[in-house]
């Protein structure tokens, strides 16, 4: 053997240790950013199930706004599902670990509450007819919601609307 043939033993096996090292940091690295992937897609899920949580409950005050609206007087507030006794909606085979859930925003005074008459637009003795009936007036509602995705770490979605519920005969 040669000096030259003794100084290239084992050179190889180190070229090879190195590149496994390297081509084992590139997976560990890749699979980090994939299980950070999935938090984030789960973060996300939750919230926009929490939102469209929340958009049901918007939608059943809603109803109820058409139901009892007139029955209400100003500042008087419209019964709703509470945060202690929600409203579940979905099914299990959908929500494995708990359904949806909306209520009442109990961080709001009143969360479904009636304001001031508004006159429509058009100014004085406008009136708009829809469905043979005359509507010159409009009761606007101010309703706080809250949905819920399930778990402990389930999103949490809060939405504001005014609504308004027009008036027969204009007062």
């Amino acid at each position: 053997m040669t000096a030259h043939n003794r100084r290239e033993r084992g050179s190889a096996l180190i070229v090879t240790v190195m590149l496994l090292l390297l081509i084992g940091m590139v997976g560990l690295s890749a699979l980090d950013t994939v299980m950070r992937d999935q938090q984030v897609a789960g973060f996300q899920n939750r919230s926009t199930v929490a939102f469209y949580a929340a958009e049901a409950g918007l939608a059943q005050a809603k109803d109820e706004v058409r139901r009892n609206g007139l029955l209400v007087t100003l500042g008087e507030t419209i019964a709703f599902v509470t945060y202690g006794s929600p409203a579940y909606f979905g099914d299990t085979s959908l929500y494995p670990y708990g359904q949806p859930k909306y209520y009442a925003d109990p961080d709001v005074a009143n969360p479904l509450q009636a304001m001031n008459p508004v006159a429509s637009p058009g100014g004085a003795g406008s009136n708009m007819r829809m469905g043979g009936a005359s509507w010159s007036r409009s009761a606007p509602y101010r309703l706080n919601v809250v949905g819920e995705a399930p778990g402990a770490d389930g999103g949490r979605s809060r939405l504001e609307a005014v609504v308004l519920k027009p008036i027969s005969g204009g007062y």
